[in-house]
């Protein structure tokens, strides 16, 4: 799987024109770029941002911060977390989110 700093280098050096355009290839597992793209939804930002400053120590407090329904915030964490966003770490009962990227 590629980082988003080498997306980001490749984007770079096409723009550049030191680097021909590619055809669309795979982020993970089949999805594409407008998969990645996708899921940073406005909202999704907001879940990451609120991530990285408050330090949630569970998925219940996230979406108490968010204003959000816990079910909701877990399947964007879960869609977060597959695109190498976001990580959830099992903490016996309680998953708290962790932000990989900033």
């Amino acid at each position: 799987m590629r980082s988003l700093h080498d997306l980001r280098d490749e984007m770079l050096a096409v723009a550049q024109g030191t680097r021909p355009v590619l055809p669309v290839q795979s982020v993970t597992d089949g999805e594409s770029v407008s998969g990645l793209l996708g899921v940073l939804t406005p909202a999704n930002r907001a879940l990451m941002q609120l991530i990285a400053t408050e330090r949630p120590e569970t998925v219940s407090r996230l979406a108490q911060l968010a204003n959000r329904a816990q079910p909701n915030v877990s399947r964007a964490l879960q869609d977060l977390a597959k695109h190498g966003l976001v990580r959830l770490v099992h903490d016996g009962m309680k998953i708290r989110p962790e932000i990989l990227i900033r």
